[in-house]
């Protein structure tokens, strides 16, 4: 056990350090990635205790009725995240260590509650919340990621980090949490105390996040709506490419298939005579996808993170098509991977593009209607995916969505490379007419064309008769005498008064 501790803790320092290079110490990215780290890991406990009480614990035709009720109970309140959660996150601009603090504490009071609850009906509103305080912290992070990045890194590869924090603390945490639930007389209830624990924690991190994180001083904002537009090239050219609805698009379809993918295979390793390796397999997966696509992500979106939108539908298309055509739970798992792989590399792009475009002031609503889409999206996924059907049918069914996206997206690429040339192409304004400027040696140019000039002005101008003289006003009026002030009267004499009576005074006399 001593040196299974001594392990732990030197693989901590490693990774402590291997987050603090490249300036993210001095800028408060290390201590957000902490925090990240803290999130992720309540993330995976509480993931790991419904999952066990939901899905594994039943027989199959339950468990299905039980996730299609989950699936359902978590889309309605969902749309609440973007009119609600992100212009109230907006307000907390100069607030933002209170509120990942305020969510943290929130978290930890629920997870507590749904550990007593697990039996009960009150499971779906409490893992609700929770779900719903999960993607409120993933909104407020990314709007704290512009603040605390340093320099020398792009927001895609600070993305990619925080990313990989979060896939580091859940490959750890989860298979920790499975060893815990299987103790006896401990069980899953444990897991979420745990997990109580572990957010109360978080609570302290949001504190010790730098102050700058809540000061929007440098910033330049700017107000959506309101009819002013960029004056540089670049800010025409972001607004002619429209970068952010073709990345929202490619995100959401990629998120959707994520979600079909992993309740569809679920059901059909279970059902297929598959036993629980081949569901551990899919986790494996869907772990590794993430870190691969994250690890795709950092190499290839540094400067253009528009080009990872293609690539990761090229990559999803290739994985579903490779499965339809030779289905076997290999092959599908392998169609898992490189799902996951490409949805997870797609969402670094939208990221990147949000932080990049949106204004400052407005990107905790556009962070927070972006992850209610992706949401609804997954869910509305995870509810096809419950749908009894061949392994071929129904990755035929995903390919031909995911290849309608590329088709859709290919245009519209084409048509803004086209908007931009034409913006590039375009003529300059001319300039406004001014008034001809007077000859000087200092700009004469002997081998320049010249100017035809204009006739002379006659040096004469006709004479006009005088105008009759007006006698003059003296310069200064004669001063009238000072008038003395008369003596102020002296103040009257204070006369005190009589003592007022009370109410109850007065009948006593």
């Amino acid at each position: 056990m001593v040196n299974v501790g001594a392990g732990v803790a030197r693989g901590v320092r490693k990774l402590r350090a291997s987050a603090r290079r490249g300036g993210a110490e001095q800028s408060g990215l290390a201590s957000l990635m902490e925090l990240s780290f803290v999130n992720a890991a309540g993330d995976a406990l509480v993931t790991v205790a419904l999952a066990g009480s939901l899905f594994f614990a039943v027989p199959t035709g339950e468990a299905r009725s039980k996730v299609a009720l989950y699936l359902l109970i978590t889309m309605v309140p969902f749309v609440l995240l973007a009119p609600v959660i992100g212009p109230v996150l907006d307000r907390f601009a100069y607030g933002r260590r209170t509120a990942l603090a305020a969510i943290c504490l929130a978290r930890g009071m629920l997870a507590w509650q749904l550990a007593s609850s697990l039996d009960g009906v009150a499971v779906y509103p409490l893992a609700l919340g929770l779900l719903m305080l999960s993607r409120s912290f993933g909104v407020a992070r990314s709007a704290v990621i512009p603040r605390v990045a340093p320099r020398e890194l792009t927001l895609v590869k600070v993305n990619s980090r925080i990313s990989l924090v979060n896939i580091a603390a859940g490959a750890v945490v989860a298979p920790a949490a499975l060893g815990i639930a299987n103790i006896p007389y401990v069980g899953y209830p444990w897991v979420l105390r745990i997990c109580a624990i572990v957010y109360m924690i978080g609570v302290l991190l949001a504190f010790n996040l730098p102050k700058h994180v809540d000061s929007a001083a440098g910033e330049k904002r700017a107000f959506l709506g309101t009819g002013r537009f960029r004056r540089d090239i670049t800010g025409r050219l972001r607004r002619a490419l429209g970068g952010l609805p073709v990345a929202l698009r490619a995100s959401l379809v990629l998120r959707g298939l994520v979600g079909f993918l992993t309740f569809y295979l679920a059901f059909l390793l279970r059902t297929s005579g598959g036993n629980n390796l081949w569901l551990a397999g899919l986790a494996i997966c869907a772990g590794v996808g993430s870190g691969l696509g994250v690890f795709v992500g950092g190499r290839l979106g540094r400067k253009r993170p528009e080009a990872l939108l293609m690539l990761s539908l090229l990559m999803a298309a290739g994985g579903c098509l490779g499965a339809a055509v030779n289905y076997t739970k290999l092959t599908s798992l392998l169609a898992a991977l490189l799902v996951t792989t490409a949805s997870s590399t797609g969402k670094l792009g939208l990221d990147a593009i949000i932080q990049r475009d949106v204004a400052e002031d407005t990107r905790n609503s556009a962070f927070a209607r972006s992850e209610t889409a992706m949401q609804l999206v997954w869910v509305a996924g995870g509810a096809i995916g419950l749908i009894e059907m061949p392994g071929t049918l129904g990755f035929a069914a995903a390919s031909a969505v995911v290849l309608g996206t590329m088709f859709v997206e290919t245009r519209a690429l084409h048509r803004s490379r086209a908007a931009a040339r034409e913006l590039h192409n375009a003529p300059h304004a001319p300039a406004a007419p001014h008034a001809p400027a007077t000859p000087s040696m200092a700009h004469f140019d002997p081998g320049a064309p010249t100017q035809p000039q204009a006739p002379p002005l006659p040096q004469t101008l006709p004479q006009h008769p005088p105008l009759p003289q007006h006698p003059t006003l003296p310069q200064a009026l004669p001063q009238a005498p000072a008038v003395p002030r008369p003596p102020a009267a002296p103040d009257a004499p204070t006369v005190p008064r009589p003592p007022v009576r009370r109410w109850w005074e007065r009948g006593s006399s």
